[in-house]
């Protein structure tokens, strides 16, 4: 088959990260794939002199910066930067699938020669641009792909639109595995730094520091694309880690906290379960569908800071059941495999 998948960027987000691994593992598997990228960077959510300001920064980006290089993640298939994404720049194919709201609205005008037209949808995207046009896209004729049950549920319960496949993404063991398992006598703490704040870095850092006033022989360690100014002293801080490093992170950590106010399908919860860290999360992304509360996560409500720390400090007191909730997390992920998740991708992409 053919295949065009339609991307906004390609800079390191989960979200693109999801669709090279498809990208990849469909290419693997005998299929023509290509990733088209707009040389004029799509709005979003930049509006005003200082919006217009920001999506010519982004074009130059596009055009200039990371052309078709991708240095942060070994892609297989090639990169198209075209000037549009419209008829005249997009090649006809089997199918071609949307990554991003904005994104939907291309692939929706697009000539029928491209193709079965399909909506990757990773989350509800209202934080990237306006309501009204994120919620219009959903209602787009084409074929909708979602990531996690909240999503299905949120299409056909909210916007009255039928959902062709939920397809949970996926875990490389290859890469995040844990061999030999260790817990650390004074206990180290790992969590992920972001400064957009529906990541909830701030609700996790207060739970933490709630829990060290009891306990002030707990570590705390941070990775993060970029640093902030608002990491406490007392951290350990590692910015952009290559997966190698970040593996180990997780793997000699004993407890990694994942506070997000909302979430798609978030990577990171299950890339600590592969290697064997015990996961405290919020109840949003993939923690529905993997996290069973004292089983394989330990789970509160979002904005709950006192549910995370309450959470932590269960964890840190408890090595009975610090110990249950890594190997049961790990039991629990060790199905959802990049290589389950493409079959079924694949599956819904033949079938059409």
């Amino acid at each position: 088959m053919k295949i065009n998948f339609i991307l906004p960027f390609t800079s390191l987000t989960g979200g693109i990260k999801v669709i090279f691994e498809y990208a990849n593992r469909l290419n693997d598997r005998g299929h023509d794939v290509i990733c088209y990228v707009p040389m004029l960077a799509y709005r979003f959510n930049n509006y005003g002199l200082v919006g217009e300001l920001k999506r010519f920064k982004s074009s130059v980006g596009n055009t200039l910066k990371r052309r078709t290089k991708v240095d942060w993640f070994d892609l297989k298939v090639p990169i198209k930067l075209v000037p549009l994404i419209n008829d005249i720049f997009i090649r006809d194919a089997d199918v071609t699938i949307a990554t991003a709201w904005p994104t939907a609205y291309s692939v929706y005008k697009l000539n029928k020669s491209k193709g079965e037209k399909y909506y990757f949808i990773q989350h509800y995207e209202i934080w990237s641009g306006p309501k009204k046009l994120v919620d219009g896209s959903y209602k787009l004729p084409l074929k909708r792909i979602v990531i996690a049950k909240w999503l299905k549920d949120l299409m056909e319960n909210e916007f009255k639109v039928d959902v062709t496949a939920l397809i949970p993404n996926g875990i490389n063991l290859n890469e995040f595995f844990n061999d030999n398992k260790v817990f650390n006598k004074e206990k180290i703490i790992l969590m992920m730094y972001h400064n957009l704040e529906w990541k909830g870095y701030k609700d996790g850092l207060k739970a933490f520091e709630m829990v060290r006033k009891k306990h002030p022989e707990l570590k705390l360690r941070l990775f993060g694309l970029k640093k902030g100014n608002d990491i406490p002293e007392y951290a350990e801080l590692y910015e952009n880690p290559p997966r190698n490093l970040l593996r180990r992170l997780y793997s000699t950590s004993d407890i990694f906290v994942s506070p997000s106010w909302t979430e798609g399908w978030h990577l990171p919860p299950m890339e600590a379960m592969a290697c064997k860290c015990a996961v405290v999360a919020t109840n949003v992304g993939c923690i529905p569908d993997i996290g069973i509360h004292r089983e394989t996560a330990m789970v509160c409500e979002p904005h709950d800071i006192q549910g995370l720390a309450n959470n932590i400090l269960e964890l840190v007191e408890n090595e009975e059941l610090l110990k249950k909730i890594s190997f049961k997390g790990f039991e629990k992920i060790r199905n959802y495999t990049w290589e389950n998740s493409t079959d079924l991708l694949e599956k819904v992409l033949m079938s059409k």
